[in-house]
């Protein structure tokens, strides 16, 4: 009797001590599938939030000009389009935490990157909602993030406001 209790007792030890170990290694096997060189962040990173603003007007439609203006949150953002010329009054459009996708750090090219929700963002919002790319950089002499395009080479530079 006191055999089969004391190999009992080293089966669920074993069993036990099994599960333990298999579940341990599933968990460091997930976190060494994360790319190292990226950062993901649940917040707006600090050195993004605040208002940042294009320095002069810039073409948008012929005879009207536009600025944009970024004001980054804790958990939102949102984007100002201020006109110059023509009838349009200046809109703003506010995106929400669950309409952020996510927002990650590049390490290598020490750049932030902002990306919309996929289908949690409205029909309405889908033509401002874009993936950005931003640095934080010094241009002129003053503190600035460089918004690169996905595709062409401009850089559009964002001051602090």
């Amino acid at each position: 009797m006191q055999l089969k209790r004391f190999v009992m007792a080293v089966a669920v030890t074993l069993g036990v001590t099994g599960a333990v170990a298999a579940t341990a290694s599933t968990a460091d096997a997930a976190k060494s599938n994360v790319n190292p060189g990226f950062r993901q962040y649940k917040t707006m990173p600090k050195a993004l939030r605040g208002t940042w603003q294009e320095k002069s007007y810039g073409k948008y439609k012929k005879g009207i000009k536009v600025r944009w203006t970024y004001r980054f949150k804790k958990h939102s953002y949102s984007m100002k389009m201020d006109f110059k010329g023509g009838h349009k009054k200046s809109k703003t459009i506010n995106f929400s935490k669950k309409e952020i996708g996510g927002m990650y750090y590049d390490k290598k090219h020490k750049t932030y990157d902002v990306y919309p929700g996929g289908n949690k963002v409205p029909k309405s919002k889908l033509p401002y909602a874009a993936y950005m790319t931003l640095k934080p950089v010094r241009h002129s002499g003053k503190k600035a993030l460089a918004l690169y395009p996905i595709g062409g080479k401009k850089i559009t530079y964002l001051y602090w406001k």
